[in-house]
């Protein structure tokens, strides 16, 4: 969520509004997985480099079974970024603070 809201804040130029939501789903192969969407209303996506900021990102969530999908936001205009992973990825609450 951090990197994605960061995003906004440096490069969502014009944009005005910032959503997240998180949520769980199920994929069609039966495997339910957490998700986090942060979208904006500002001039839309951009490109990255590997190894930073989103691209970072998405190599992260990768290694943990997980996928990152960008683009155009809501009624294509602004920017959406919707990150999920698997519930068997994510370790079980014990009231430990997941560490990055």
């Amino acid at each position: 969520m951090r990197e994605a809201v960061t995003n906004i804040v440096r490069h969502g130029a014009d944009a005005t509004v910032c959503t997240v939501t998180m949520d769980e789903t199920w994929e069609e192969d039966g495997s339910r997985h957490a998700v986090l969407e942060v979208a904006d209303d500002g001039r839309g996506p951009g490109k990255s480099s590997p190894g930073n900021g989103l691209s970072g990102l998405a190599e992260r969530l990768a290694l943990v079974g997980g996928r990152l999908e960008t683009g155009a936001g809501p009624r294509g205009r602004g920017f959406r970024l919707r990150a999920s992973v698997p519930l068997s990825a994510v370790p079980a609450a014990t009231g430990d603070r997941l560490r990055e």
